[in-house]
């Protein structure tokens, strides 16, 4: 359980990070030339939002309201899910690339990622585990979605990843408790062990 804990501070504590610096990158206005109308978009439907806990209107015209806003705030967020999918692949890869398997967190809570092939780890095992572990799969999938499909196809899949996302990171958790050496699913399938150094 010791391993665990200093799993998920060091996780915590690389998020933080990554999400201070997407965040700061996002809010530069000729970075992130959507900003402004995110904003106001965000502010009617928490409005609408309000309305229908108040019940000034009804769950169907919430519902379908939700629906077209949901989908406007997905497409006036691809920069902000672009930089963040940027960020966090070059935040984890770097660092673990370059110190040997540990990122700031990792250093903080003296943990490292190490081959359970008794190889040193490839970048592509990084790629992956970034991929597992902080939602740019689903993040990919809705950038695409709300490219190709429409606001109400985007709605439900967007619905889908977020439930997809809590499970997958739910079995993550589980498997490393569960697993002898405290490998998760992603250290599984990326064959991948943590360390205490």
């Amino acid at each position: 359980m010791k391993k665990l804990l200093k799993r998920l501070v060091a996780f915590i504590i690389d998020m933080f990070i990554v999400i201070i610096i997407s965040e700061a990158l996002s809010s530069i206005d000729f970075i992130n030339i959507y900003k402004d109308e995110y904003q106001e978009e965000y502010a009617q439907y928490i409005e609408i939002y309000n309305d229908a806990l108040e019940e000034k209107i009804t769950l169907e015209e919430y519902n379908e309201k939700a629906i077209n806003y949901n989908y406007n705030l997905g497409k006036l967020s691809i920069i902000s899910s672009v930089i963040y999918i940027v960020i966090t692949i070059s935040y984890f890869v770097g660092f673990n690339c370059l110190y040997q398997g540990q990122t700031i967190g990792k250093k903080i809570m003296r943990i490292r990622i190490v081959s359970s092939k008794d190889s040193n780890v490839k970048i592509w095992q990084y790629i992956l585990r970034t991929i597992f572990l902080t939602g740019i799969f689903s993040n990919i999938v809705l950038i695409l979605s709300v490219l190709f499909v429409n606001e109400n196809v985007y709605y439900n899949i967007s619905y889908l990843i977020n439930i997809f996302e809590y499970i997958l990171q739910l079995v993550i958790v589980i498997t490393i408790i569960l697993n002898k050496n405290g490998r998760g699913l992603h250290d599984i399938i990326c064959q991948t062990t943590v360390v205490e150094e």
